[in-house]
């Protein structure tokens, strides 16, 4: 009797578990579209010879190199689903697998950008070994064994969890990048901004339409993703990126109070209009984290906006397209 091929061995996709469980979630997202046509490099693009004849400030420089650091970290987070029971839904698995090809070539646009005004702009930014920051890596260490355990016991609920983190990340990293744009007055920095946004818009309508989608009818999911959005987590700061620098970073872009509360409002607003993450606020409460750590650290921070900034101050039109717009 012949053996069956592996992939015969297969029913309906499935190696292992039963046929009849559900474990995918189809949302309005054409996932298979985007990985059609994922974005690649944005240097045929680039007119790098503007930066030549007007160069960037050094602090936007350093601006660049921090956003540059966020998305040279995706494969750390990749892992952390990877390892989860987050893997088993194939959709999620596979949009991660583009989303992770397309923020390599964001990370390498603004490469070039930094490579443009000289050998030494682009270097890796110093670490900072700060005892906050030795935990928060031999945690991350341990993640991977203890998260394979834990969030296969807890089953699909788990998922909402992780993509309201990556919800969160993608309209803080909107946010910034409407603030740069602004801050840099730069013309062909700009354009590259835009470019950026537009993929960011396409990322974060997938984890906004995946988490809408689980938290409105399950209340485990909700209680996940309140949890992801709460413990240990800085939309702008993933684990391996220096505090002082993310400090220094939104101490630029943001300086004063109005544009600390603009900037909460943009990143954290998105999620409010959803039952299962309104008044999370990850970003605030992130940042104001990040103060309190402050005062153990040798370097100084940005006090934290008021608690009013949501509904002190609206926020003014992004520039961007809107997270439900389309490539």
């Amino acid at each position: 009797m012949s053996q069956q091929s592996y992939l015969a061995r297969h029913r309906q996709g499935r190696l292992h578990g039963p046929v009849e469980q559900p474990i995918v979630l189809r949302s309005g997202f054409d996932v298979k579209d985007f990985t059609y046509r994922a974005q690649g490099s944005f240097r045929p693009q680039l007119d790098l010879a503007a930066f030549d004849r007007a160069p960037l400030d050094p602090a936007v420089l350093e601006d660049l190199r921090y956003l540059r650091d966020m998305e040279r970290s995706t494969m750390g987070q990749v892992r952390s689903v990877v390892v989860s029971y987050t893997n088993k839904e194939s959709r999620v698995a596979a949009f991660l697998t583009t989303w992770a090809y397309e923020r390599h070539w964001i990370a390498d646009a603004y490469q070039a950008v930094l490579d443009a005004h000289g050998p030494h702009a682009g270097a890796p930014q110093p670490p900072e070994h700060s005892w906050v920051e030795r935990v928060e890596t031999a945690l991350d260490n341990l993640s991977p064994m203890v998260d394979s355990v834990w969030t296969n016991f807890s089953g699909e609920a788990v998922v909402a969890g992780q993509t309201a983190r990556g919800w969160s990340q993608e309209a803080s990293t909107r946010a910034v990048l409407r603030m740069l744009e602004r801050r840099a007055g730069h013309p062909e920095l700009s354009s590259l901004l835009r470019r950026v946004a537009e993929v960011k818009a396409t990322h974060e309508r997938f984890f906004a339409e995946e988490t809408t989608a689980r938290v409105r009818t399950d209340p485990r999911a909700q209680r996940f993703a309140r949890a992801y959005l709460t413990f240990a987590f800085h939309p702008l700061r993933p684990v391996g990126l220096s505090h002082a620098h993310a400090r220094r970073f939104l101490r630029d872009l943001a300086p004063t109070v109005a544009q600390r509360r603009e900037l909460f409002a943009l990143a954290d607003e998105p999620l409010q209009a959803t039952p299962g993450t309104a008044g999370s606020e990850p970003l605030r409460r992130a940042v104001e984290r990040e103060w309190r750590l402050s005062r153990y650290a040798p370097h100084q921070t940005l006090p934290p906006a008021s608690r009013s900034a949501r509904v002190a101050t609206a926020p003014t039109a992004h520039p961007f397209p809107s997270t439900g717009g389309s490539r």
